[in-house]
């Protein structure tokens, strides 16, 4: 049976037979096809090199499920993997005789960089790309064609990895704990990653301005470096708390905030980049119009982008008015391409697609997973699940390559040093006074333990990284590429590796049977009168807002179509449905069967595809 060491040595062969295979010499008179085909080789390799990196960490994830080894979750697996390959790939791999470097001076008008240079040369024009720009220095050249190759499009990332990862922590939310704490989290994900932000970039800037002067970086790359590394993905310690079922609320509350925070980060960059242009004049002078501008468009960035996937999700919900449950494979398939369709039109209209997907995959929970059919319930939960756990390998691996293929790294101890601190420091600002504050009006007080064991939760991942890779053009962000990547690495390590000493050592429970509960658990108003008005204590006010919500448009819920109260909202479902399905819209309510209005989470047996689980139900045509 082949072990950990026969593939070690597979992998030697191999990255010493290709370098060979795909860096002939280049004749520039020959066919142009020669060389579409040394590319289509090229990425073939490079394919088949991340294929081998995601099925080496899942074969040695097994492994230590079955030892029951917790220290390691396999995203630090893909990250040393990646690492190692990535050592492999640039030592081991040669560049072409036609890799050559040549530097000569060319003329810039009105301040602007071509991106793309032009070369003829008897009647052949050569086009090459920008890559990056520097000032006084350049990487080491020539470096290998597989090196070169190594690095991905970054909008690859946004466009292809961090869709299905956001979408799925949306869609297979805990709903019951995640309400019932909805308050706390949104105050911890909006106001706490504000406030980290805000000290990381001060923090920075006393550094870059007063201890060790940095050309170029200015007070708002410092606050760009604080909005992209306080996106939190603490995706090791949430498989540690799963694993031991560990204290429901904090498990809810750490998750719940890195949700939200990967959206709220995100937006915080967009704005604080709108904010540039203003202090274009005096970079380090405040600018109020800059700053009320820069707050506007946080605001409607992300509103908007709530807006685009709540409206998404519940369009879909509209098309189980219809018969398509009867085909599960077109059914599913809708799902997911109207998911994924909430990111691009979000992306389109000039809003963010990670916040409207976010949304979209919590919407789609809440109204349309339980309405679609059996086969298609299992089929959306597996296809996605998939689909997050390959992509989450896929860029922490991409990240252990980039530590040693990127060829733009800038090096400073001292900055990465403060960075650190600097990323302490906001955590701190972040989890302690605002768990001081909610204490206040919370009846299940947030406990000085879980405080802690929040701090220390606090890693950093696929949206930290995923925001440095896609601007490397300067120095600064160069800098800003590298410290991510090594905070990444140190506290995926030694924070994901150390959970569960840490929970010992804070004497937190675990072997809770809660954690096992179904996530489709109803959480109920009143436990004698599911119809009573009054709110939930369980629940946070907004959570009570979406209940009463609910009761007040109980078609979301039950889908009985006579519910909806405007004619020409009717008339609009009406025509959708029909385009999606071949025969009358049809669906079934049985005497028998009881709506509970009070529910957050709705466990109704009502479904428009009762009618095809059991044959002896009549059937109602609209």
């Amino acid at each position: 049976m082949l072990n950990l060491y026969h593939f070690a040595v597979i992998l030697v062969v191999l990255l010493n037979a290709l370098p060979y295979s795909i860096q002939k010499p280049t004749n520039y008179e020959g066919t142009i096809e020669q060389r579409v085909e040394d590319q289509h080789q090229l990425y073939s390799i490079l394919l088949m090199v991340l294929l081998f990196l995601s099925l080496l960490t899942t074969l040695t994830a097994w492994r230590l499920k079955v030892k029951q080894v917790r220290f390691l979750h396999e995203t630090g697996l893909s990250m040393f993997y990646g690492g190692v390959m990535g050592v492999l790939i640039r030592y081991t791999s040669m560049p072409s005789e036609t890799a050559i470097a040549y530097t000569f001076p060319i003329n810039i008008t009105n301040r602007t960089t071509p991106s793309t240079f032009y070369v003829q040369d008897n009647n052949i024009t050569y086009a090459y790309k920008l890559s990056a720009t520097y000032r006084n220095e350049t990487p080491e050249l020539p470096i290998s064609e597989l090196v070169d190759g190594v690095g991905f499009d970054p909008e690859v990332f946004f466009y292809v990895l961090l869709p299905p990862i956001i979408f799925y922590a949306g869609y297979d939310l805990r709903q019951k704990h995640f309400f019932s704490n909805f308050g706390s989290i949104l105050m911890f994900a909006v106001i706490g990653t504000t406030i980290s932000c805000f000290v990381i970039g001060g923090i920075m800037y006393a550094f870059v301005s007063k201890i060790q002067v940095i050309n170029g970086f200015n007070f708002i790359d410092c606050l760009l470096f604080g909005a992209m590394i306080s996106a939190t993905d603490p995706v090791t310690v949430l498989a540690v708390f799963h694993d031991l079922h560990v204290d429901s609320k904090l498990y809810v509350l750490v998750f719940g905030e890195s949700v939200l925070n990967d959206a709220v980060a995100i937006v915080l960059y967009g704005s604080i980049l709108t904010y540039s242009p203003y202090s274009a004049e005096g970079v380090d002078t405040f600018n109020a119009a800059g700053f009320f501008r820069s707050v506007g468009v946080f605001l409607g960035i992300f509103l908007g982008s709530f807006a685009v996937g709540c409206i998404m999700g519940l369009l879909m919900h509209f098309t189980k008015l219809t018969c398509i449950g009867k085909y599960p494979l077109l059914e599913t398939t809708i799902f997911a391409m109207m998911s994924y369709s909430t990111f691009l039109v979000a992306e389109a209209m000039k809003l963010t697609g990670i916040v409207a997907i976010l949304f979209c995959g919590i919407i789609q929970s809440h109204y349309t997973h339980k309405n679609l059919s059996l086969e298609s319930q299992k089929r959306t939960k597996q296809f996605f699940e998939l689909l997050n756990f390959i992509a989450e390998n896929f860029i922490f691996s991409y990240m252990g390559l980039s530590l040693f293929v990127f060829p733009y790294h800038r090096w400073n101890i001292g900055f990465i040093s403060f960075a650190f601190l600097a990323i302490f420091a906001g955590r701190l600002c972040n989890i302690y006074p605002l768990s001081f504050i909610l204490n206040r009006v919370r009846q299940n007080k947030i406990s000085c333990n879980l405080q802690h064991m929040m701090l220390f939760a606090g890693l950093r991942g696929a949206i930290a990284f995923a925001l440095a890779i896609r601007n490397t053009s300067s120095e600064s962000r160069q800098l800003m590429f590298t410290t991510t990547l090594m905070i990444v690495f140190a506290t995926v390590i030694f924070n994901g590796g150390g959970t569960g000493q840490m929970l010992s050592l804070l004497k937190i429970r675990t072997g809770e049977n809660e954690m096992e509960e179904n996530q489709e658990t109803s959480v109920k108003s009143t436990p004698n009168n599911p119809n009573a008005s009054s709110p939930n204590p369980d629940l946070s006010a907004l959570a009570n807002a979406w209940v009463q919500f609910d009761k007040k448009y109980p078609m979301l819920i039950v889908y009985q179509f006579l519910y909806l109260p405007i004619l020409h909202f009717r008339l609009m479902c009406l025509g959708y449905c029909w385009l999606l399905s071949t025969n009358c819209v049809c669906f079934t309510l049985t005497p028998r069967q009881t709506i509970d209005h009070g529910s957050l989470i709705q466990n109704s047996e009502i479904s428009i595809h009762d009618a095809e689980r059991r044959n002896g139900t009549q059937e109602s045509s609209l």
